[in-house]
């Protein structure tokens, strides 16, 4: 049966724990052994590597630290980034080829459109390898982006983007739209843990907790979130989740330092399904367009969702039903929104209900993950 498997090799762009790596985790867990032999090769070492482990065959680490060749709205775009971008071409390039002559997959998965020197390297030295592209981020709708678009589109025979505001550059080739997964098993609302996590960080059940989770920085929307703070009364806590200050710019520092004494700062955290039962709401305030991973965590565990009203996340709730959607910058109507929620505990109720019932028709790995391997054995020609 072995020699009968097809090989895929996953290449997945970065080290640090975060929704990419969840995702691509979640689709690992599901792959049928008896069809399917899974390579996954990171360009940078990290905590993810133990997720991956843990799902896959092998996990190859590249021995020099790798750079994705970024042009998404999620990294946005600098003269350093820009730089980057190009010194790490040729070194990609070699990388692609070493770990493709390797591991000799049948088809290889992106596990983001900023990998396509990979699927470059494939078609150009390789025979009869697919290109599956997980489209997870927007691009930036300039040069840097339309690299990313051309790329992309010329090498890549497959594309999965993750709803239909990061579909569009690839509409003119081969795709289906498949959202990010969760595990609804996992994630689901426990009384018993909420009730542990509250008494760990001091929070008795009557005080009403807002949640961020997300990296501390600007395109996240941490300037709303600092105004909101100073705007709503001190009663109302909020705790957050992946702050790092090493490697912040001043602006993101000073907007830590501005916050007021009911925001508690905490760093990135891997056990989000359990720190997350804390909270009453969480607020997703991007500025940039970005599927919101901690919004489908969220509403799986029952908990309402306030978003800014920007591309992409703005498809992970039902606006009056799950959550509300405001627009960036507008502090009062977020203000409002919340003390809305807060004081009218019927309609709190009630949107716990809709957003675990939304989760569940939306986001399920199980539905998910079987889309995805239908791909994989149309594009192999396995038949079932």
């Amino acid at each position: 049966m072995d020699r009968l498997k097809k090989k895929i090799l996953y290449i997945h762009h970065a080290g640090e724990l975060g929704g990419a790596p969840k995702s691509l985790s979640i689709l690992l867990n599901g792959l049928d052994k008896k069809f399917f032999e899974s390579t996954v090769f990171m360009l940078i070492d990290g905590p993810a590597k133990v997720l991956f482990e843990n799902v896959c065959d092998k996990v190859i680490v590249s021995k020099k630290r790798l750079f994705a060749f970024h042009g998404t709205t999620v990294s946005g775009m600098s003269f350093r980034l820009f730089v980057k971008n190009l010194l790490f071409i040729i070194p990609n390039a070699i990388a692609a080829y070493r770990v493709i002559k390797k591991t000799k997959p049948q088809l290889i998965h992106l596990n983001t459109s900023c990998l396509f020197i990979y699927a470059l390297v494939a078609k150009l030295f390789f025979k009869n390898i697919k290109i599956v592209c997980h489209v997870r981020e927007p691009l930036l709708e300039n040069f840097h982006g339309n690299i990313l678009k051309f790329f992309n589109n010329k090498y890549c025979d497959f594309f999965i983007p993750i709803n239909e505001y990061e579909a569009e550059p690839f509409k003119k080739n081969k795709y289906k739209v498949i959202r990010n997964s969760i595990d609804t098993s996992l994630y689901h609302f426990n009384k018993d843990i909420r009730a542990e996590q509250r008494e760990n960080y001091r929070i008795i059940e009557s005080d009403f907790v807002i949640g961020f989770f997300a990296r501390f920085n600007l395109e996240n929307g941490i300037q709303d979130l600092s105004n909101l703070a100073n705007a709503l009364n001190p009663d109302i806590k909020i705790l957050v989740f992946g702050y790092e200050p090493n490697g912040l710019y001043q602006k993101e520092i000073d907007i830590a330092n501005s916050m007021p004494n009911n925001v508690v700062l905490n760093g990135m955290i891997s056990d989000v399904n359990i720190k997350m039962q804390m909270i009453d709401l969480l607020l997703s305030p991007f500025k940039t367009p970005h599927f919101s991973r901690a919004m489908i965590e969220a509403q799986s565990l029952s908990i309402p969702v306030i978003a800014s009203n920007i591309g992409s996340q703005n498809t992970l709730l039902r606006d009056g039903e799950t959550g509300y959607l405001y627009e960036v910058g507008a502090i009062q109507d977020l203000k409002n929104k919340i003390t809305f929620l807060k004081s009218n505990k019927e309609i709190l109720s009630k949107m716990k209900f809709e957003a675990r019932n939304f989760a569940l028709d939306m986001f399920d790995q199980s539905k998910n993950n079987e889309m995805v391997y239908s791909i994989y054995k149309d594009l192999l020609k396995i038949k079932c």
